[in-house]
């Protein structure tokens, strides 16, 4: 999915949202950002380089910009935006759901790259 359909549809499920897109690209970046950290990192994902808000920002994102979590994961991007901007305009049981929705999707895409990827061996030191 790209930032722009990503964008596009949050807009279709909060029709006369105010946010602006610049705002929502911020927002982009940084759940890109946090997935390839929290989720990705560890496991040793490879293969995601080229791709993700977090790595293809430069002064802004591009309508193109092909997003982090590859298909059917990728709905998630839509109900993250949506959950972003009803936290924004203070619609707390909207975000709740929407949220809720959010990280479901996350915990499949978590178990999905635990499933596919081999764990990064660390060293620990007593």
């Amino acid at each position: 999915m790209t930032a722009g359909e990503a964008i596009s549809q949050a807009r279709a499920m909060r029709p006369g949202c105010e946010i602006d897109e610049e705002t929502m690209k911020g927002w982009l970046r940084g759940q890109d950002g946090e997935v390839r950290t929290r989720l990705m990192q560890p496991v040793g994902a490879e293969g995601f380089d080229s791709v993700g808000a977090d790595l293809l920002w430069a002064d802004g994102l591009a309508d193109s910009a092909e997003l982090l979590i590859p298909f059917p994961f990728d709905r998630v991007y839509p109900h993250y935006l949506s959950g972003m901007t009803d936290a924004a305009l203070g619609e707390n049981d909207r975000y709740s759901g929407e949220m809720a929705r959010c990280n479901a999707v996350l915990g499949e895409f978590a178990v999905w790259l635990r499933r596919n990827f081999k764990p990064v061996p660390r060293q620990v030191r007593w």
